[in-house]
């Protein structure tokens, strides 16, 4: 009796899987936490701090992107910055509301093969080079303020995150733009639950990843991670079962005000490496960095020796590493941003004895030494450990 009763319990900890998806049962395993050094899933990182001058003072909040070697930061502008020395190359575009302006630039997308930046706004999408020069506008029907990204060179796929509002049983919530014809060839309709229509979801939004030169969506409203496989076809390869934990919609409106936000588990951001998929949540404000093993189909929250999110730095001491929402990675590499101030104020709590990688560490130092608290944040880039 006391082995069937083991057993039961230790298939409500592991993964299972349903027509083809793998269900990953996140809130089963919200007191499941393990000590994970970094080292387990990097092999490498880099520091990079910002340059800080009065043509590039960044905000608090930051949307930041790593691609092409190079750094894009979205504050109250955005901005460019060299990917190995942090040194500010340009701002791109303008604000305003004059031709070839934005009125934000929080959704935006690089593409390295053409060297231009697409920036969304509501109705359309703005292009500009690398240089920050406005070359034209392109449509985006229905985009409100959802994620982006490129579906390949020629091709961008970006989120209408307000489908629900709707009656019917089912909107158009992905739309493909064709970069060269400056058209929509495509979308991807989403079922809309009875619950959800008209709902504000200020606690979570929709988002984008790349893994094995595929695009992977997952709506802020979904606990499924969709592979995008072409302009008109999505095919869902994971569910984070968030079971009674979810957000409750009842009340439309309820996130406009701030007290209501962060209930039940929201997912912020998502990473996949060969062997794990990293998903970084909440749930009623607290964090966790939750990493489901591919191999053993076992999910676990990371926590460091404080019992805190995050993997701990054993490489180089620091901060300890959770995948943080609105900071866009390539395959292969984690992009971390960090506040200067709160890097100066800790610095003797990230130190270790005989960190891994002693170069790193010495750089690390270097960084720390030229840090004031009015610095630009420094960007952390992880290579990620791949194959099995």
């Amino acid at each position: 009796m006391k082995k069937s009763v083991f057993l039961f319990f230790m298939v409500l900890f592991l993964a299972s899987e349903v027509d083809g998806q793998t269900v990953i049962p996140v809130k089963e395993n919200l007191q499941n936490e393990k000590t994970i050094n970094l080292s387990e899933i990097a092999s490498d990182i880099r520091f990079v701090p910002l340059e800080t001058t009065d043509d590039c003072l960044l905000g608090g909040d930051c949307y930041i992107q790593y691609a092409d070697g190079q750094i894009f930061v979205s504050s109250d502008l955005l901005y460019r910055f060299d990917g190995k020395t942090g040194k500010f190359l340009n701002k791109i575009g303008s604000k305003g509301q004059g031709p070839g302006e934005y009125t934000n630039s929080l959704r935006y997308t690089i593409n390295p093969a053409t060297k231009r930046v697409y920036v969304l706004q509501f109705k359309t999408m703005l292009e500009y080079d690398y240089e920050g020069n406005f070359l034209r506008t392109l449509p985006a029907d229905n985009h409100n303020v959802g994620a982006c990204c490129l579906l390949n060179d020629t091709q961008l796929v970006y989120a209408n995150d307000s489908y629900n509002y709707t009656t019917e049983n089912q909107a158009d919530q992905l739309y493909t733009v064709d970069l060269q014809k400056g058209k929509i060839i495509g979308k991807i309709a989403s079922p809309v639950d009875k619950k959800l229509r008209g709902a504000l979801n200020l606690s979570s939004f929709d988002l984008f990843y790349r893994y094995n030169g595929q695009v992977c969506f997952k709506g802020s409203f979904q606990d499924e991670i969709y592979q995008i496989q072409s302009p008109k076809k999505k095919v869902p390869v994971y569910v984070l079962d968030r079971g009674f934990l979810k957000a409750d919609y009842g009340k439309k409106n309820a996130e406009i005000d701030p007290r209501n936000r962060m209930k039940g588990i929201q997912i912020q951001n998502i990473f996949e490496t060969d062997n794990y998929l990293l998903v970084s949540y909440t749930n009623e404000k607290n964090s966790y960095q939750g990493v489901f093993d591919k191999g053993e189909h076992s999910f676990v929250n990371a926590v460091d020796k404080n019992g805190k999110a995050g993997f701990t730095n054993d490489l180089t001491g620091g901060p300890s590493l959770i995948i943080f929402p609105f900071q866009v990675s390539p395959e292969g590499t984690i992009v971390n941003a960090l506040n200067a101030g709160y890097l100066v104020e800790h610095r003797k709590d990230f130190e270790i004895g005989n960190p891994r990688l002693p170069s790193r560490k010495a750089e690390w130092d270097k960084v720390l030494d030229n840090l004031t608290e009015d610095s630009n944040p420094v960007i952390f880039l992880v290579t990620v450990k791949s194959g099995r």
